[in-house]
């Protein structure tokens, strides 16, 4: 049986969001709102919601990479990982007309998500509720939007909820840098396909850079077509390689990377926003 979540939000003041250099962000407000969930009896899942002042087209829930804990704080501070790709484009993500939930661990799991929970039953269930809560809230399609780590959130959580009825399955899932590859050293822990990828039947975005140095997610072509070619219940799919960007100035696998799509956000999040929107 579904069990009714508890559901607190906490509106912020429309602050202009504090956004990284790198970004190049336009001045403006976003309406912004924290808004707590229960998803398991005295453990609850919350959000950073932003949305410009038109209505949204569709919503989106970032999952982010590294261990996925962003420390909300009551305020909508974020604590952790405010340099990932999607945490730190988030701004961009609702002007380019989404509701964006940026979405945090489970206070249960704040010391971090491992890819065998990111995969996890109990993790999908998680974000059924989000979805749940975003189609009941905003009335709009709800899409799966996952970098590096959290792509396993991504495809494990799509995988999961195509194959039950309890709880609302995401429109559709975009896949950034996504974890492809495993590594002697066990650095990468887990791949995208270690979920039932076949059974997700609705659209699915790949977006990669061509000089992705990590060795979890190299972002050749042939690997694209090959993931691609591993989601059978999908007829709506597509593959797109990206190129160019600033500098590094972080490791392979971090976020000022080519990994971390650095330099080029903008592109990024415009091309991912109008993908969601046709589709």
């Amino acid at each position: 049986m579904l069990r009714i979540a508890a559901i607190a939000i906490v509106p912020l003041f429309a602050l202009p969001l504090a956004f990284s250099a790198f970004a190049q962000q336009p001045p403006g407000q976003l309406k912004q709102e924290a808004v707590a969930i229960e998803v398991r009896p005295g453990v609850t899942i919350t959000y950073l919601g932003l949305v410009d002042r038109e209505a949204p087209k569709a919503a989106v829930i970032l999952l982010a990479g590294g261990k996925g804990a962003l420390k909300l704080a009551p305020s909508g501070s974020i604590g952790d990982l405010s340099l990932n790709f999607l945490i730190r484009s988030r701004g961009q993500f609702a002007r380019e007309g989404l509701y964006v939930a940026a979405l945090d661990a489970a206070s249960d799991r704040q010391a971090g998500m491992d890819g065998a929970y990111r995969l996890s039953q109990q993790h999908a269930r998680e974000i059924g509720q989000v979805i749940a809560d975003l189609k009941n809230r905003i009335g709009v399609p709800v899409w799966l939007v996952g970098t590096s780590a959290g792509t396993l959130s991504t495809a494990g959580a799509g995988a999961r909820l195509a194959s039950q009825d309890q709880l609302p399955r995401p429109h559709g899932i975009v896949l950034t840098s996504t974890m492809t590859q495993l590594d002697r050293a066990g650095y990468c822990g887990k791949s995208v396909y270690d979920a039932s990828l076949s059974v997700f039947t609705g659209p699915v975005f790949i977006v990669s850079h061509q000089d992705d140095g990590c060795q979890c997610s190299p972002g050749s072509p042939v690997i694209g077509a090959t993931l691609l070619a591993r989601f059978t219940g999908s007829s709506t799919k597509e593959h797109k390689v990206f190129t160019g960007g600033a500098s590094p100035l972080s490791g392979p696998c971090d976020a000022r990377a080519p990994h971390g799509f650095f330099g080029i956000e903008n592109d990024v999040v415009k091309t991912i926003a109008d993908w969601i929107k046709s589709h």
